[in-house]
Order: structure tokens, then sequence, then C-alpha cells
């Protein structure tokens, strides 16, 4: 594994050049008798230039050297030798230094701005792999959202039809407030064992929001997910705590079918309403 990456080395090496250029400035400023606007320069082109880019250093660049050509043009003094002291290989060397150095600021953004972008993408993609539910194991929202396109665009080529449903626990985010962290985690355990149970292997069981559960069913009738439905009633209905005393667990269910028809639609409403319940 490579110590430094790309981006480290060039990074290193701008940030080297801009030492290297700031002390060169430095010395001719000491040599010079541009003063304090000569001072106040390089800061504004440099942090122009890394807050805003290379464009807009080098706007700032060109603007603030036809601003000191004018003044010392009109006002700086002549030496010995009749020259104006601006243009003279001291002047010539300041022209250089802040064209540059705007250059290198600009490349320091551009640089840093792209291992931002790639920073981002990184933690874009991550957020997809992590499509597991912590407490249940279950898929979470982000792979429910994958899924259902990837369900209609498999439709949409091949036909057929597939069903979602959603079950929601009313006012399940007081359940462990009310009966402890223990038989929150244990309900937990048992009603993601009890979808698998009561689906196919190959229907789809999602967690999309703290109180709501989904299943895709693929190539699945609604009649078919009424079935499922009424297997899982009797266990929110009649749920045993762990006490052996008997809870009764208000819910609400609903399920919508996918047909080659309706797919543009009925996608969207079914992804709003996962939307919602988050």
């Amino acid at each position: 594994m490579n110590r430094w990456s790309n981006e480290s080395l060039q990074l290193i090496g701008l940030i080297a050049s801009l030492l290297i250029g700031t002390i060169l400035y430095t010395i001719l400023l000491v040599e010079s008798d541009i003063g304090f606007l000569g001072l106040l320069i390089l800061p504004v082109i440099v942090v122009s230039s890394l807050a805003f880019g290379m464009r807009a250093g080098l706007t700032i660049s060109v603007t603030l050297l036809i601003f000191l050509f004018i003044y010392f043009l009109s006002f700086a003094p002549v030496n010995d030798q009749g020259e104006v002291q601006f243009f003279n290989w001291r002047g010539i060397g300041f022209t250089i230094l802040l064209l540059v150095l705007s250059v290198v600021s600009g490349l320091v953004h551009q640089l840093v701005k792209r291992v931002q972008q790639s920073r981002l993408a990184l933690e874009e993609r991550a957020r997809q792999l992590i499509a597991v539910d912590p407490e249940t194991w279950l898929d979470n929202a982000e792979r429910f959202r994958i899924d259902v396109i990837s369900e209609r665009d498999r439709l949409v080529r091949h036909g057929g039809a597939y069903s979602v449903s959603f079950i929601t626990i009313h006012e399940f985010s007081r359940f462990e407030e009310k009966y402890g962290r223990t038989e929150y985690e244990w309900f937990l355990n048992y009603f993601s064992d009890e979808l698998h149970t009561a689906t196919r292997r190959t229907d789809q069981k999602y967690r999309i929001a703290h109180d709501t559960f989904a299943i895709l069913f693929p190539y699945t009738s609604p009649e078919a997910v009424q079935v499922v439905h009424d297997r899982l009633r009797p266990l929110l209905e009649h749920y045993e705590l762990q006490s052996g005393e008997y809870e009764t667990l208000t819910y609400d269910d609903s399920s919508y079918e996918v047909t080659l028809e309706n797919a543009a639609v009925m996608v969207d409403a079914i992804l709003e309403i996962a939307s919602s319940s988050n």
C-alpha cells in the first residue's frame, strides 16, 4: 500500500512552490520601494485563488497589475537612468511571481475540490453499500428504493407484475419507552423472523423507517399479498411479551400492484410513501 497518494504528493509540491514563491516575493519586496501596497497584494491574490479558483485569482492579478502599471507610470519616482522603478527587473519579477503564485494557488483549489468530490462520491457509495438496518438485519430504505426501481426495469423488459406492501406499527416510537430496551430488541428479532417465515425466500423484506416495514413480492398478485398480511395479523394483534402477557399492537397495512400499464405512476407513488415514512 502506497504511503503517499498522488494527491498528497501534488499538494506537497504545490505548497512547497507557494512557500518558495512567497520567499522570493518577500525578498523582492524588501529590496524595492513598493511598501504596504506590495505587502497587501500577495495575500489578496493567493486567498482569492484558494477560495474561488484559478480564474478568479488570475482576474484579480491582472487587474492589480494593470492598476500598478498605471500607478507607477503616473506617480512612481524615476531612477538615475531615467527609468520608472516598476519597469525594471524587480517589476518584471513581481509580475511573474504574482501570476505564478496565482496559478499555483488555483491548482491547490482545484486539487482540494477534486479530493472533496471524491470523498463525497465514496461516502455516497458506502451509504449505498451499507444497506442493512442494524437492529433487524433487514434491508433498509435505500436498498428498498434501489430494488423497487430495479424490479420496475425488469418488468418493463420482460413483463409480468409485482407487488409492494407496507406495515406501519402505530406509536412504535414509544414501544421501547413503555416496555424497555430488552423487550424492544426481542420484538424486532421476533417480527423480522416472522416476516421471513410468512414470505417466500424470493420476497424481499425491509425496514424502511423506525415503525414501518415493507415487502417486495416479485410475480405476486394482491390476493397472494393479502394472504401474507393475514398470517402476520395475529402476531401483532396478540403479541406475547416476555412476561407472558399479551399486548395488542395496532397497525396499518397496505399493498400496491405494479404492472406494465401503471409502472411509471405506481413506482413513484410507492417511493413517495416510503420517503414520507422516514
